[in-house]
């Protein structure tokens, strides 16, 4: 439990500043990843890393016990999801995926939902609920 409160506290943290600054800045994270698409290398470092973090997570804390829990054992099982499907996706795929996704509505929606989940996970973390 120990671990899932210092996880709740790092993703917690990170979500709520991701995602004011999805919301803050979208026009300059919409541009950044649409880079991603001939960026080949960008893509495999970064995909290379989000799997090898997911992997640490889902290995050190599978644990469905509490909601905080939950939440930080899904969020590893995403990493893992995703780094290894932008490992094997055709650029095409990528390419097409990042036509639907990176648009101002999902970096609203995203952002939203990040800060929702981070501020519970904060709350959650350093013990206040």
């Amino acid at each position: 439990m120990i671990l899932t409160f210092l996880l709740a506290k790092v993703f917690g943290v990170y979500l709520v500043v991701i995602g004011l600054a999805l919301l803050i800045r979208r026009r300059y994270f919409i541009s950044v990843f649409a880079g991603l698409v001939e960026n080949r290398l960008l893509r495999i470092i970064v995909s290379v890393f989000e799997f090898i973090a997911g992997l640490f997570l889902v290995f050190t804390h599978e644990i469905w016990t509490s909601l905080p829990a939950i939440i930080i054992s899904l969020f590893g099982w995403a990493m893992v999801v995703e780094g290894f499907c932008y490992l094997f996706l055709p650029d095409r795929w990528f390419g097409k995926l990042m036509k639907i996704f990176n648009t101002k509505v999902w970096y609203v929606l995203g952002g939203l939902i990040a800060v929702i989940v981070g501020a519970y996970l904060v709350y959650a973390g350093f013990g206040l609920a």
